[in-house]
């Protein structure tokens, strides 16, 4: 075995580092350069490790500072980040690192996610083009992120539902995600704050996925998944639905409708679609990673997505196009390709299964004994895979980058990184 790093024997370092490093831009860092104080020296760290960065709380919510050795490029401004099962940070500012948690006791990780549109015109319903039916009432409110961004719709119609619904653009056949943030309902027990997409089958939301039972006091995200059918493009927010539920009041926030099986970060719109651009996450010393021509790393990161979710192929890791560590979207395999000065070889697991959230180590390597990739599944299903072939020394990317949860172009698929380290190779 290679690998020095096993997923019971790891190293904890303070997330913090420097506050130069998240910006494009920023230069590379050399060992024993920790970002002044930071992760990525060698001394100090176990195991011949060379650099590394875990996650842990931030200290300002939403926000991670990162080290001098890693560049994030994260382009769109005015992003969310998810900080607990009740709470999210708004307005945070391009190309800042984003803390994110969905659970008040889980795990932190950097988010880095994919381009996505959010094709509702106005995430809040209040304005036009958000429409009254039955005389819903709709006022300003205080939503999850502490701001006046929440919508509160009042049914006072004893007669009928009322609610409040916005047009859509239709993209007819294709899998798409509602997500919004609920809170403050009123009603009686067995009412139910809802929300409704009118251009899905009623069959993907008739269940808890779309409803928040009455009464509750704290926020809640909520998403559901459909194929879209020909039917009118519409999202709907009741406040009382139920049996008999009447006269009673809900706050909604942060509505999207993406082209995907999963939701990702809220995006904040204003009277328009608008598309967040891909992150791009990368160590800018690849000089110092890829060590005499050989390489070993561990990364351990969560992805928003389940297996069988994913759209794309999502790299881990990419130093460049013949060498990179990724996982398969057609079957949830694990794939190691390294090309060296002598030839090329590739590993891969079997295919795996987990759960949106479900964190996945991963342990990669090519060194004078071959190459070896190991995936260890939320601390239970352990896979390893070894090759005797040594494809000889790997050539340093002309950019001096190695690409993390994504490739030059950003990340492909969604996720939180837990954990970063490069190591030695002997």
């Amino acid at each position: 075995m290679i690998l020095a790093a096993s997923a019971g024997a790891t190293c904890t370092l303070d997330v913090q580092g420097t506050g130069g490093g998240s910006g494009a831009g920023a230069a590379p860092a050399s060992p024993g350069d920790g970002g002044s104080g930071g992760e990525g020296g060698v001394d100090g760290l176990p195991n011949g490790m060379l650099y590394g960065w875990s996650a842990s709380a931030p200290a300002r919510p939403g926000i991670y500072e990162l080290p001098l050795w890693l560049t994030l490029e994260s382009p769109t401004p005015d992003k969310t980040a998810q900080i607990g099962e009740s709470a999210l940070v708004s307005g945070i500012a391009a190309d800042v690192a984003r803390a994110r948690r969905t659970r008040d006791d889980g795990p932190w990780g950097l988010s880095l996610e994919s381009a996505r549109e959010n094709r509702i015109p106005l995430s809040t319903p209040l304005l036009r083009p958000w429409r009254s039916f039955h005389d819903a009432r709709l006022a300003e409110a205080r939503g999850p992120d502490g701001e006046m961004s929440a919508g509160r719709v009042s049914d006072d119609d004893t007669g009928h539902a009322a609610a409040a619904y916005v047009p859509v653009d239709r993209s007819g056949g294709s899998t798409s995600t509602v997500s919004g943030w609920v809170g403050d309902v009123e009603g009686a027990e067995g009412d139910f704050a809802w929300i409704r997409a009118f251009t899905f089958d009623d069959a993907a939301q008739n269940d808890a996925r779309t409803r928040v039972l009455a009464p509750a006091r704290a926020w809640r995200r909520i998403d559901f998944t459909g194929v879209e059918t020909e039917r009118a493009g519409q999202i709907w927010v009741y406040p009382a639905a139920g049996d008999d539920a009447r006269l009673s009041a809900a706050s909604f926030a942060f509505l999207s409708l993406e082209s995907a099986r999963y939701p990702s970060s809220a995006i904040a719109t204003s009277g328009s679609a608008r598309r967040r651009e891909a992150d791009a996450l990368y160590a800018n010393n690849a000089e110092w990673l890829i060590w005499k021509g050989w390489f070993k790393a561990l990364i351990e990161f969560a992805p928003n997505y389940a297996s069988g979710e994913q759209l794309a192929d999502h790299d881990l890791l990419y130093i460049d196009s013949g060498s990179r560590v990724f996982l398969r979207a057609s079957d949830g395999a694990v794939v190691m390709t390294v090309t060296g000065s002598r030839g090329s070889a590739t590993l891969e697991t079997e295919s795996l299964a987990w759960q949106r959230e479900q964190s996945l180590q991963v342990e990669a390597s090519s060194g004078p004994s071959g190459l070896s990739l190991r995936v260890t599944v939320d601390e239970g299903k352990d896979i390893e895979v070894d090759e005797p072939a040594v494809v000889g020394a790997i050539p340093v990317p002309e950019s001096g980058h190695i690409h993390i949860l994504g490739d030059p172009d950003g990340s492909q698929e969604c996720a939180d990184l837990r954990r970063v380290e490069f190591y030695e190779v002997h």
